[in-house]
């Protein structure tokens, strides 16, 4: 924060400034503190209050913060403002358009993350089908029909997850769809052009009769937590992912309700794993230490990355 002298008639008006840079332009804010000069204690004490309201003021509610500082939500939530107005801007036809194109690139994108053998004609052939499909068409149709899903209105609890397995999963029953796992499991890197094997993780998922009370727990704080949405879904992914509820499909799940999570707030969707060396080394690092601050700032860093894109974009 800056404080701005205004001089008018010989005299003097302090006002606390504050400055964000988006993609190819700045927002700037100013707030009027008085004709006396603050002490720099008061003038921290300003600025937080300052940017507190600001929050309030751009997304009409009292977002909370932990792992990022009030900076960052703010500069995510006028990301957000941004992407909208743009997306707005739109014709019908482009906006239609944009809808699909980023509902397919994230299906594909979060299927081959798990080396699911799937393409993009898969997904293309998945949008417009409805009955004789292949299997990878199939696999294909049922994570477009989960992204459908998160974009409706569902509170997030115990039925929801177990259905939005159920879509994922639909017609493969030896992936015991729309269940909770009845036995350990084990996590494991997969390898990658630096590793020569798959690891397993310095963490291993609970037994699966703590997956209910840890759920129940989880459903709790999500229902209550005022975090912004960057960081709650960013939160939300990493917990799920170390309960990993599910045999198979947890970190679609994750996938899922990380957006899911963007999508109530009126934030875009973001392709999350679309870096998948960097995603998976974010997940990892904050899984084996049990802090999800690095997976939060990874997080963050896709969708300033993401949005620009958009902003960029010709339209």
């Amino acid at each position: 924060m800056t404080l701005v002298v205004k001089k008018i008639k010989e005299r003097n008006y302090y006002y606390s400034f504050l400055s964000y840079f988006l993609a190819d332009k700045s927002r700037s804010f100013s707030k009027y503190i008085g004709v006396k000069k603050p002490t720099d204690k008061s003038l921290k004490k300003i600025e937080s209050q300052f940017k507190v309201e600001l929050i309030k003021r751009l997304s009409g509610k009292d977002y909370s913060n932990s792992l990022m500082n009030k900076d960052e939500v703010i500069k995510s939530i006028l990301f957000s403002i941004a992407f909208d107005k743009k997306y707005q801007k739109l014709t019908n036809l482009k906006r239609r358009k944009y809808d699909i194109d980023s509902t397919v690139i994230f299906t594909l994108t979060t299927l081959t993350t798990e080396e699911v053998d799937v393409d993009l004609i898969d997904v293309k052939n998945a949008l417009i089908k409805t009955s004789g499909m292949t299997l990878r068409e199939q696999i294909s149709k049922n994570m477009l029909q989960a992204v459908e899903s998160i974009k409706g209105t569902h509170e997030l609890d115990q039925n929801y997850l177990l259905a939005l397995h159920r879509t994922i999963m639909a017609k493969f029953e030896v992936k015991t769809p729309g269940d909770f796992r009845k036995k350990q499991v084990y996590l494991y890197r997969k390898r990658s052009a630096r590793s020569s094997g798959d690891r397993e993780l310095r963490y291993r998922p609970p037994h699966h009769s703590k997956i209910i009370p840890l759920l129940k727990q989880f459903f709790g704080w999500y229902g209550k937590s005022e975090l912004n949405p960057i960081e709650k879904a960013a939160v939300a992914h990493y917990v799920l992912y170390r309960i990993h509820p599910f045999l198979d499909g947890n970190k679609r799940i994750c996938r899922l309700i990380f957006n899911k999570t963007l999508l109530d707030n009126h934030f875009p969707l973001i392709n999350i794993s679309a870096n998948k060396e960097a995603y998976f080394d974010a997940l990892v690092a904050s899984v084996e230490t049990n802090n999800p601050k690095t997976f939060v700032d990874f997080a963050l860093k896709q969708y300033y990355l993401q949005v620009k894109e958009f902003l960029k974009r010709k339209t």
